[in-house]
């Protein structure tokens, strides 16, 4: 994958979350009406939250807090992707990890859209520090994010994705050493985390049509 064409799948996952977000707004228009159902008075705030369903339907939230954590992090990614151009990868990395380190919005275990947007996040410095040499630092990032979508999506899958290309990379750079036997375990690892990252995205794809 070129550069041009893994930064467009960077933020295509990043939009996906916003799109998740969005649509949490679910059965009610909190801009215009209250939680029971009536014509909000003009000139009315909207409330941060809505439950305005039909009844018998199940209550969608719209959380202010979780919208506007989707759009920060989609200004993140797009932020980061100006300094990958300009070759600026600790730039990129300090705006990625302020966003995993910073606020979001409560609730424990976090929402499954925060999950997601740290995890793909996560991905991608664990991509970064492995391109900088810091594969340590890049196997940290990788078992952080793993930990938060535990679920086989496509974040997960992504994941294994950047597991097999940190490998790849601790191959050769071992190769080049000469550490053979190292490089022959670090090959191995790179061709088993490829392989559960295409029999994940498969079981989504599979899912998805179904």
């Amino acid at each position: 994958m070129n550069h041009d064409a893994a930064r467009r799948h960077r933020r295509g996952v990043v939009l996906l979350g916003v799109a998740v977000g969005l649509l949490g707004t679910g059965c009610g228009d909190a801009s215009d009406t209250t939680p029971d159902g009536s014509a909000a008075p003009a000139g009315t705030a909207a409330p941060s939250t809505t439950t305005v369903c039909a009844p018998g339907e199940v209550p969608l939230m719209v959380d202010r807090a979780l919208l506007a954590f989707l759009s920060k992090a989609k200004a993140v990614h797009r932020r980061a992707d100006v300094a990958e151009d300009t070759g600026d990868r600790a730039t990129a990395l300090a705006g990625l990890d302020a966003l995993v380190a910073g606020p979001r919005p409560v609730g424990e275990p976090p929402s499954p859209e925060v999950r997601e947007v740290l995890a793909d996040t996560l991905a991608r410095t664990a991509a970064l520090r492995s391109e900088g040499g810091d594969h340590a630092g890049a196997e940290r990032d990788l078992a952080r994010g793993l930990s938060l979508v535990p679920e086989r999506n496509l974040f997960r899958g992504r994941l294994m994705e950047v597991t097999g290309v940190v490998a790849q990379r601790r191959y050769e750079a071992l190769l080049a050493a000469g550490d053979t036997e190292a490089a022959r375990a670090a090959k191995k690892e790179a061709i088993t985390a490829f392989d559960e990252a295409v029999a994940i995205q498969d079981e989504v794809i599979r899912a998805t049509l179904k």
